[in-house]
């Protein structure tokens, strides 16, 4: 699987680092309903959609919130970030607010293989 480390932030406080899984066929970035209490984020308070696939149940809802992803050690996006009690792993990097922040390449031909990301600069 590939991952990278990332610690999510609200507010003043931050997690300590952990892995989350880079995931092209995920919509959003989705995070364990424990980060958002790690943080003192009310996650249950949030904008409310519905997943399924990625968690160990049944269809589970998942709450969002803007929070900022620290990716890597020199990388900060602001990203409305899904949380969900029964998520499968800790956190999910997805399209809105991972993929269109940076540009991911996978390489599958080595053993094992390997991924890279590379920040994408917007010129404001």
């Amino acid at each position: 699987m590939p991952l990278v480390s990332v610690r999510i932030g609200h507010g003043h406080k931050q997690t300590p680092r952990f892995p989350a899984v880079v995931d092209s066929g995920s919509p959003w970035c989705l995070f364990k309903s424990d980060v958002a209490s790690y943080l003192g984020i009310d996650w249950q308070n949030g904008i409310e959609e519905s997943i399924g696939g990625i968690t160990q149940t049944t269809p589970e809802p998942v709450y969002f919130h803007k929070v900022k992803i620290y990716v890597e050690a020199d990388w900060i996006i602001e990203v409305m970030a899904g949380f969900c009690k029964k998520l499968a792993v800790t956190g999910i990097l997805g399209r809105n607010g991972f993929f269109d922040s940076f540009h991911v390449q996978f390489d599958h031909s080595t053993k094992p293989p390997e991924f890279e990301i590379t920040r994408i600069e917007r010129v404001q």
